[in-house]
């Protein structure tokens, strides 16, 4: 029934684009095939691009890495390696979406998604969304989302790229990547295996870190066939494998716990472009597996998904469109502690989003998306930003851009089907979010600016939390109310100081108030910052450019972290600073890089109770070679 529906939609498209067009809107030449999530529908958000020098230095990590130095986002890690979730503008790690060419990733268990799990060398590119323009990916998504994509262009020629990095504590990475195209097929291929001991000495006790070995190797593998010059074909394959010891807290000796993490993610999408409209329609299989061991205790679950959609976009005129969607997610969750020993449940979602511009220098967007869970209360989602441009002159320009967003979460699988404790009756958790940004660009000569500041204020009602009842026995509750509000910075500037000699810096400064503010559970947490939730982080990087020779400088602080919800200075995390340093030599198709992290030895902790790196080092070759048609 639902690829019927799907081929339907093909049909009566086709029908469409055969009538004769009698505006006069040009082609939409499409120079890439990649993920249905179009940016150019959110003209009120601001959306995070993390530079190339970023990835490029941290290109042997996780993303993590990455985001943190780009962006306000704060992760919780527990260990080096280990389980990393995301705490982004005061929300839990369940409240930010992560999509691959517009697929959810997270987990439907946990509903949140470990980033140890997803390294630099399997993305192509990243971006960010922080706020009410994250739910056009869908639900869930109250602090922003991350998007990963691996796009594909129809560009002439070939280029092969081999890297290999060594570092402290047996760190060992290798990867290879590949793509090309010609006329008709277009492909990108990416490999990387690593692993480390990860044996380093604990800063806090002298002993070295045991028990916290990993290994890890995948492939991201995508092909695109130009079918005619309107319609496109794309494969996607994306398979992980993980393997790790789960690291102790700092003074503990237990047994060794393992853990193995498996993911499969596929898509196939089809695009046919016409003179006024597109049409991308694709399913994808997803299976997430996992495996914990503690000598002969097991824990394990299975979570397969079969995801389709179907998205029409149409061009009324050169200043209005109109995109409509529809998707359907079949839920498949095998895990020996729910009641029957699994989960299924069927989702779909529609949406329609407009575009335009209603004044010279005023766009606009405006979505609806509606979710339905058979059983499950969700209400409608709006989203509505305006951008204008406030200033233009031959060097200077302003912009202002504003929205807002009324957005839910629906309680995960856990939360409703976990045995003798979930609850298939809770309220999807919901968010209203406002936010204002200012942005401003200068430019004279070669020397270039960016800065802009955002604002913004969101109330999460019915806030999941997993609570102990009268019998002592924990169970998930919609208990609480959040406020999260706060102001993000981020300012840059690039100029030449003199011939083949450019300086580059630039830096993010965000404050993040979020504090509860009614509460079932818990009166004493009333007004208290949530936990893992810094009130203030800065980030700053530095960059002088020598011709093939290149120097850089980052530099991370995060302040006070609260661990308990009481705000208690006893238990909190210190404020930090680290200082990484590296070199570069970029020399025809070679490319040497040293990286000196946490250059000052700094004693740390992202979770209370597990150690951190101190000062180590890396070295990485690459090689590449292009070959032209």
């Amino acid at each position: 029934m639902r690829l019927g529906i799907l081929f339907l939609l093909l049909w009566f498209s086709n029908e469409l684009w055969s009538q004769k067009q009698q505006d006069s809107i040009p082609v939409l030449h499409e120079i890439s095939v990649q993920g249905n999530f179009e940016k150019q529908f959110l003209p009120g958000n601001n959306i995070i691009f993390p530079k190339a020098k970023t990835i490029d230095f941290y290109g042997g990590n996780n993303i993590n890495e990455v985001l943190k130095q780009n962006s306000s986002i704060y992760f919780k890690e527990y260990g080096n390696g280990m389980l990393t979730t995301i705490a982004f503008r005061g929300t839990s790690a369940s409240q930010t979406s992560v999509l691959w060419n517009n697929f959810n990733i997270n987990s439907f268990t946990l509903g949140q998604n470990d980033f140890s799990l997803i390294p630099v060398h399997a993305i192509s590119e990243i971006s960010i969304i922080p706020g009410s323009g994250s739910s056009m990916g869908g639900n869930g998504a109250f602090g922003g989302a991350v998007l990963l994509e691996n796009p594909l262009q129809f560009t002439s020629g070939h280029q092969l790229s081999l890297g290999q990095q060594i570092g402290s504590y047996g760190q060992f990475n290798s990867n290879l990547s590949a793509k090309g195209s010609n006329d008709q097929w277009a492909y990108s291929t990416k490999l990387y295996w690593g692993k480390a001991e990860n044996d380093f000495e604990i800063l806090q006790t002298g002993e070295k870190q045991d028990n916290a070995r990993f290994e890890r190797w995948g492939i991201n593998q995508n092909i695109g066939y130009k079918i005619s010059s309107q319609d496109q074909l794309k494969l996607a394959i994306w398979y992980h494998d993980n393997f790790r010891e789960i690291q102790p807290p700092i003074g503990s000796h237990r047994d060794i716990n393992e853990q193995t993490d498996h993911n499969l993610r596929t898509h196939l999408n089809y695009e046919r472009n016409g003179e006024k409209s597109k049409l991308n329609i694709g399913t994808g299989f997803f299976m997430d597996e996992m495996d914990y061991r503690l000598g002969q205790a097991i824990s394990y679950y299975k979570v397969n998904r079969l995801e389709s959609f179907a998205d029409f976009k149409y061009h009324f005129s050169n200043q209005h469109q109109v995109k409509l969607s529809a998707r359907h997610n079949h839920i498949d969750a095998q895990n020996q502690s729910y009641e029957a020993g699994g989960a299924t449940e069927e989702r779909y979602s529609f949406g329609a989003l407009f575009k335009g511009q209603v004044l010279k220098n005023l766009d606009y967007a405006f979505h609806l998306r509606q979710q339905v869970v058979p059983g499950v209360n969700i209400p409608i989602s709006p989203y509505a930003g305006i951008s204008t441009q406030i200033l233009k002159s031959e060097n200077h320009r302003l912009d202002l851009k504003l929205n807002s967003s009324y957005n839910y979460r629906l309680p995960t699988l856990n939360d409703r089907y976990w045995n003798e404790a979930g609850k298939p009756d809770l309220n999807s958790e919901t968010s209203w979010n406002k936010e204002v940004t200012l942005t401003s660009q200068y430019g004279w000569n070669e020397l270039k600016s960016n800065f802009s500041i955002t604002a913004y204020h969101n109330q999460v009602d019915n806030w999941i939390q997993w609570i102990p009842d009268a019998n002592n026995q924990w169970r998930p509750r919609n208990i609480k109310e959040v406020l999260a509000r706060g102001i993000e910075t981020s300012a840059s500037i690039v100029f030449p100081i003199v011939s083949d000699l450019k300086f580059e810096v630039d830096g993010q400064y965000s404050f993040t108030k979020s504090t509860v503010i009614e509460s079932e559970g818990n009166q004493n947490e009333i007004g208290k910052q949530l936990i893992y939730t810094p009130l203030h982080k800065a980030n700053a990087s530095a960059s002088i450019i020598w011709r093939e020779f290149s120097m850089d400088i980052f530099q991370q602080w995060t302040g006070k972290v609260f661990t308990t919800n009481s705000n208690s200075d006893v238990y909190a995390l210190d404020a930090f600073l680290l200082n990484d340093l590296g070199f570069k030599w970029n020399h025809k198709t070679w490319t040497t890089s040293a990286q000196v992290k946490n250059l000052f030895n700094k004693s740390y902790q992202l979770y209370s109770g597990y150690a951190m790196p101190g000062r180590n080092y890396q070295l990485t070759i690459q090689y590449k070679i292009n070959i032209k048609k």
